[in-house]
């Protein structure tokens, strides 16, 4: 027993020994060496796999660290004022150049340009714009535009005279209220023709048609914004015509029009989608030698309804009704507008419409195109209907190539012939008029616009076949059945630009004619040359191949011309 107890005190002094030495609470007792922890260099590696990641590396970890080590040794780097300088390039030693100064300019604005020259046949011409602005809110414009010919033919006198132009003024009222007016006046005169030996001797030298007329409007636009807004138009206009032709055949014809249109535009509750109500009343009173006054009306209203679909397509509505009077009939027609408009694609565009809606001519529209006729001219209002559809490929912005067709019904058309007169039992053709005719017209049109040089080089063209029948048979009068016109423009350099147009008309029916009117084709070009910023000149020639052409039965058109002249901008 003694011996077991000896055992035991001898083992608990050892394992005590050897705890002292592990916990260190004896240092001084302790056998193993001294280290500084700024002497251990740590290392660290950590390793991840994950099975189907044998090439993926794993972000976030580094298998095999870097170590760093500083050299405790090192010794900074100071450098010296000496050095400092030795180092500095001898131009740096200048004192350094001050900022160039930058003031800002106003451009030179554009305030007027007159175009003015002269051509062959003593024909002067001259285009003038102005604009002045008062001050922020007010601002004034003007233009003129004049040309005239002693003529060109050498059978009978063909001279003429378009003498035109206006003034406006426009105010801003308020941020979205603006309010402008206009006010213009016309004086010209042309040439007819002469007529038989048996009715010319009568008349004297040829007859001779003169216009004078004035006429005035006020706009009124609010636009709150791109969405929302409304527009009122408010204008008067009157209109003398009279013809010189002899004791016999000389006539006068005036008229006094107004117009009142009103329209407004709002955005509706859903994404993409616009409602606009629109009305507008116009009518008039017209006398020619002969009648006592008559009175025409045209009043209509409508709402039209747009909608956005997929970013794709775009639909436009309209409804409405129309109230005309012609003096002759009197009816109640209602207008539907149908419009569609689909992006197939990035590059394809499709549209297509249906209408239905009644039309009305002004005196002076009709002798706007067509300057033969006599001063017996008779208001009729006609309807039109049809449908459209066009298909058009835009690869690039500026580029397109189109083509469609279109198919049209017309009650009451407008066309043109020449008076028949009989006179010992033979017939003779005089002046022109207006007559009317229920019309079906069927046209097919292709063309293309190219910008194939972007503000450098420009190409329009377009061809056009068309079949032209009325119901009482026969094809409209002075109208063509196929047509091209095509046009372009070059800018050389920054100062000089030329260009080109042309235009092929085919062969028109003329029933006052034995054969039908011969097709022709117009080429004319033009060069502008800006000398600097405030002078250029031009040169403009006409009908470069000298065709002998009409437009219409019994009066020849100018042959070659040559235009030169000055352009001024201030």
């Amino acid at each position: 027993m003694r011996f077991v107890k000896g055992f035991i005190f001898i083992a608990t002094l050892f394992v005590w020994s050897d705890i002292q030495a592990q916990t260190g609470t004896n240092p001084q007792n302790s056998l193993l060496p001294e280290i500084n922890p700024q002497d251990i260099e740590i290392r660290s590696e950590f390793r991840a796999r994950f099975p189907g990641l044998r090439r993926q590396p794993i972000l976030g970890f580094n298998p095999k660290p870097r170590v760093f080590r500083i050299n405790p040794n090192r010794m900074p780097f100071m450098e010296t004022r000496d050095e400092a300088v030795a180092s500095i390039a001898i131009t740096q030693l200048d004192r350094p150049a001050p900022p160039s100064k930058s003031t800002l300019k106003t451009p030179d604005r554009t305030i007027g340009l007159l175009r003015a020259g002269v051509g062959s046949f003593v024909t002067p011409e001259a285009e003038l714009y102005a604009f002045h602005s008062f001050n922020e809110r007010t601002a004034a414009k003007a233009n003129i535009n004049y040309q005239s010919t002693d003529g060109h033919l050498d059978d009978h006198l063909s001279s003429f005279r378009f003498f035109d132009g206006s003034i406006g003024l426009r105010n801003q009222v308020s941020e979205d209220l603006s309010v402008s007016g206009d006010i213009g006046f016309l004086s010209d005169f042309n040439r007819v023709f002469d007529l038989a030996p048996i009715f010319q001797a009568g008349i004297g030298e040829t007859a001779k048609k003169e216009y004078l007329g004035f006429g005035a409007e006020v706009n009124v636009t609010q636009t709150k914004n791109a969405l929302e807004g409304w527009e009122l138009n408010v204008g008067v206009n009157t209109v003398n015509i009279d013809l010189l032709a002899g004791a016999t055949r000389s006539g006068e014809v005036n008229e006094q029009n107004f117009n009142v249109d009103f329209g407004k535009y709002w955005a509706g509750r859903k994404l993409y989608e616009t409602f606009k109500v629109e009305g507008s009343v116009r009518g008039g009173n017209y006398q020619y030698s002969g009648i006592s006054s008559r009175q025409w009306i045209d009043a209509r209203g409508g709402l039209e309804y747009r909608k956005m679909l997929n970013f794709s397509a775009h639909i436009s509505a309209k409804g409405g009704i129309a109230y005309v009077s012609d003096g002759l009939s009197s009816q109640l027609y209602i207008n539907p507008e149908l419009k569609l408009r689909y992006n197939l694609r990035d590059a394809v565009i499709i549209t297509g419409s249906l209408w239905g809606r009644p039309e009305m001519n002004s005196v002076y529209e009709h002798h706007q195109i067509n300057r033969l006729l006599n001063t017996q001219t008779d208001l009729q209002h006609s309807y039109n209907s049809g449908v459209s559809g066009e298909i058009a490929f835009q690869p690039l912005e500026g580029n397109r190539i189109f083509g469609g067709m279109t198919y049209q019904i017309t009650k009451d058309y407008a066309f043109y012939s020449r008076d028949v007169e009989t006179q010992g039992g033979t017939d003779f053709f005089t002046f022109y008029n207006v007559d009317y005719g229920k019309a079906n017209i069927f046209e097919f049109y292709g063309g293309i616009t190219q910008q194939l040089v972007a503000e450098k080089f420009w190409f329009d063209a377009k061809v056009y076949a068309r079949r032209l029948k009325l119901s009482a048979g026969g094809d409209i009068p002075f109208e063509e059945r196929f047509g091209l016109n095509a046009s372009l423009s070059y800018k050389l350099a920054d100062d000089l630009t030329i260009s080109g147009w042309s235009e092929y008309t085919g062969k028109r029916e003329a029933p006052s004619s034995d054969e039908d009117l011969k097709a022709f084709v117009l080429v004319n070009g033009s060069a502008e040359y800006q000398i600097t910023n405030r002078f250029g000149v031009y040169l403009k020639v006409l009908n470069i191949l000298g065709q002998k052409y009409e437009l219409w039965e019994g009066y020849e058109e100018r042959p070659f011309q040559v235009y030169g002249g000055l352009t001024v901008t201030f």
